[in-house]
């Protein structure tokens, strides 16, 4: 399964398709870390604070990425009678 944006699951699959992307939950977890470490000043610009939303996102985004190509290698050698 190639990575895109749009191919994108519930970060808490269920009966609806209401909730929040795993893209947001990973981008949520990046902020949670930075915060917990008392890195983002509590009176940073509107710039900033959309400087680290996108980072966040990217942040996110790339481990979507990650994700769909180990499931895709997982996926292949499991086809081929392998395990990794």
């Amino acid at each position: 399964m190639a990575y895109n944006k749009l191919n994108n699951p519930r970060a808490f699959p269920g009966n609806s398709n209401y909730g929040m992307s795993l893209r947001d939950y990973f981008a949520g977890k990046a902020l949670a870390g930075e915060m917990a470490g008392e890195r983002l000043s509590g009176d940073a610009s509107p710039a900033v604070l959309e400087q680290r939303a996108q980072l966040y996102y990217r942040l996110a985004d790339a481990m979507l990425k990650v994700r769909a190509e180990e499931e895709t290698l997982t996926n292949a050698t499991a086809m081929m009678g392998l395990s990794i």
